[in-house]
């Protein structure tokens, strides 16, 4: 396999956890609620996937598992932050916490263990083709399933009139509720919804990438997902060009053997830097310090609605304050 291809497949492969992890965020974040708990969700996943693979002998049952598993943590978000409540950036991070925390005690007996998980889908004639052929018709069928998403989520938020509901409740969820639209319900849905994606995303990770588990497997990915979507300014396409471009980022870490500066010779300083910067470990952390600038300019920002985000978004909603 040439290098190209390789970086290719490789991209594809890891960009699905943050696709599918960033399409829940995105759907739940529309409805005006914030879940900063998508990392100890996909941790959820990720174990509740791998077990239930391990029990049932079928890994398409330890998907649905995980999916559950991310739900059920959404669940309790749900219910903290649109019942009762309570601030959505501080739910979110009790439950990333309580993700890990569950996720590390009870994944203990199931670390070193392996499955065979998903494996490769091949299309004839279409994965002969150079270069993406390898990438984008040899993988597996989370990965196929990841890109199908995309347009699916796009179409539902932006051409159905359910997404027409949940951008209302997301913009003024006051006005929709006096036009009938079932508020709370709306939110409730999309929260669960996007914990069942941040569960797909985990289980993808034990199921279709690396077919173990390791405590912390995620490895920020939800993190990355969430800044994903304020990166793409809430929006479906740029989600997507984000997580290709942080996984190809994390792809490359992979494949470079740091090495690169060496074509600058006699120039010593030069090629120090460039090794330097293409070194595996100092690429790693890449896609991480973009996650952190991001966050840091919505801070710098102070008005999330400036950037294109839903005007109800953090904003719980009481019918008790008309």
């Amino acid at each position: 396999m040439s290098l190209a291809a390789g970086l290719a497949e490789s991209t594809v492969r890891l960009a699905t956890p943050l696709l599918l992890a960033a399409m829940g965020e995105i759907i739940a974040e529309r409805s005006g609620v914030l879940n900063l708990g998508v990392e100890g969700m996909m941790l959820a996943g990720a174990l509740a996937g791998f077990a239930g693979t391990i029990v049932t002998g079928s890994a398409w049952i330890g998907f649905l598992i995980g999916m559950g598993a991310g739900a059920l943590l959404a669940l309790l978000h749900a219910v903290l932050c649109i019942s009762l409540k309570t601030d959505q950036v501080v739910s979110g991070i009790m439950l990333t916490l309580l993700g890990t925390g569950l996720t590390t005690y009870f994944g203990r007996g199931w670390v070193g263990g392996d499955i065979s998980g998903f494996g490769r889908i091949t299309i004839p004639v279409l994965s002969d083709i150079p270069i993406i052929g390898f990438a984008l018709f040899s993988i597996t069928a989370l990965d196929y399933l990841a890109l199908l998403t995309v347009p699916v989520v796009w179409y539902f938020l932006f051409r159905t009139n359910i997404g027409a509901e949940i951008t209302a409740v997301g913009e003024d969820p006051e006005t929709a509720d006096t036009a009938g639209v079932p508020v709370f319900k709306i939110q409730y849905a999309c929260v669960l919804l996007g914990g069942v994606f941040a569960g797909a995303a985990g289980a993808q990770l034990s199921l279709g990438f690396t077919n173990f588990w390791a405590t912390e497997m995620t490895a920020g990915r939800g993190w990355i997902a969430v800044a994903l979507v304020i990166f793409a300014q809430w929006q479906i396409w740029r989600v997507l060009a984000g997580a290709y471009f942080f996984a190809a980022i994390d792809a490359l870490s992979f494949r470079t053997g740091g090495s690169v500066g060496d074509v600058f010779l006699g120039q010593e300083a030069l090629a120090t830097v460039v090794n330097f910067l293409v070194n595996p470990q100092v690429m790693q952390t890449y896609p991480y310090i973009a996650t952190i600038a991001v966050l840091w300019y919505v801070m710098r920002q102070g008005n999330l609605n400036e950037l294109g985000a839903p005007s109800s978004l953090l904003k719980p909603y009481s019918r008790e304050q008309d």
